[in-house]
């Protein structure tokens, strides 16, 4: 991933972010005139100056004639352990080429190159269908245990407005959402308040505070216990990816919990984009599996109070019987975990769900927005 070759792929270097931005501001976003100062300025955080960078740079543009920039694969490096021994796990993300150029083989090769790199491995954690049978082309794997996702209903008449909404045109939708929110506030009251309801929602039982950078290192040390894999974060880069994640506005607030019981001993946390009248994204659950279920119901009774309709998040996989319990449901539609490593060990680890990963540790959350 070193030098220019006579494919077209290079390095992606400060000076070309203004061409990058406007290729995917077109072309991934569908935005019309020119992308906005703040889009660059993300871009540039995002690449450059992330505390994971190291000596050489990790993202790729594809050339075409005239020098112009018609591909770009963006790459993230995070640094994981295994059993204790660090490797290093290289995220593609923000994948787009200038429609001119599909026919050319720019993705492929921007493919190529990544792959190529010197991570131990590859991976990605939002792909859709179409990048998924691309990727599994070239060799990568699919994660199923990653690639899970759940959602539970808190306002379940909204969610249903919401879920017909996602098929029906923006004038249409705002139309139904209007027309339906009265019929739709009455139903979720009683919902929430029925004894048989399975979206009867009670007083939590643990007790929440504020969680911050420290606590949150201390809680992805502590219940990591029974997984090979697990995310490797210091106070900065963990300072540093929150920081981001927080100022990324488009899915919400981000909301951090950390919740203690009686005895006041820490027994779980959660992460989640917060958007009154709207789904919520759930970043992060974890702590003593024991206590998973009252996780979930403060996870869903807090979100509730927020005015939140439904939340979606990804499953660990040996979880699953708890959040089914909470009658959570499950897809598979959310986005697919993909994953190439030369050690096959690696991928064998993933695909057993032994390993300690969400989306905080991916590309996900370092989305621009939607």
């Amino acid at each position: 991933m070193g030098g220019r070759n006579d494919l077209g792929v290079r390095p992606f270097v400060e000076d070309d972010i203004p061409q990058v931005a406007a290729l995917y501001w077109t072309f991934m976003r569908g935005r019309k005139g020119p992308a906005p100062p703040a889009l660059q300025s993300s871009f540039q955080e995002l690449y450059f100056t992330n505390p994971w960078i190291d000596s050489a740079p990790s993202s790729l543009v594809y050339e075409g004639e005239g020098r112009r920039i018609v591909g770009f694969l963006g790459v993230i490096q995070r640094k994981m352990s295994v059993c204790g021994q660090t490797i290093r796990v290289a995220f593609g993300g923000n994948f787009v080429v200038h429609p001119q150029a599909r026919s050319n083989l720019a993705g492929l090769r921007l493919l190529g190159a990544y792959m190529a790199g010197n991570q131990e491995l590859s991976q990605t954690d939002s792909a859709n269908n179409v990048s998924r049978n691309l990727l599994e082309r070239l060799g990568f794997r699919t994660i199923l245990p990653l690639s899970i996702h759940w959602a539970r209903p808190l306002r379940p008449a909204h969610y249903a407005v919401y879920a017909m909404s996602c098929l029906t045109g923006p004038v249409l939708s705002a139309s139904l959402k209007f027309a339906a929110k009265p019929f739709c506030s009455v139903v979720d009251s009683m919902a929430a308040r029925l004894s048989l309801s399975p979206f009867r929602l009670t007083e939590p039982i643990l007790h929440a505070a504020e969680l911050d950078v420290e606590t949150l290192l201390h809680c992805l040390a502590e219940f990591r216990s029974g997984y090979s894999l697990w995310p490797e974060y210091d106070d900065h880069s963990l300072k540093w990816l929150l920081t981001f994640m927080d100022r990324m506005q488009a899915r919400g607030d981000l909301r951090k919990v950390v919740l203690r019981n009686d005895s006041q001993k820490i027994v779980g946390w959660y992460v989640y984009y917060l958007k009154t009248g709207a789904v919520g994204e759930v970043v992060q659950i974890g702590g003593e599996q024991q206590f998973t279920k009252d996780i979930l119901d403060h996870l869903f009774y807090d979100a509730w109070n927020q005015g939140v309709i439904a939340l979606h998040g990804v499953v660990q996989s040996r979880l699953m019987g708890d959040f089914s319990e909470k009658n959570c449901f499950f897809t598979c539609r959310g986005g697919w975990t993909l994953a190439h490593s030369r050690k096959p060990e690696l991928l064998e680890l993933l695909n057993r769900g032994d390993a300690f990963l969400s989306r905080l540790d991916g590309e996900w959350c370092l989305g621009f927005g939607e």
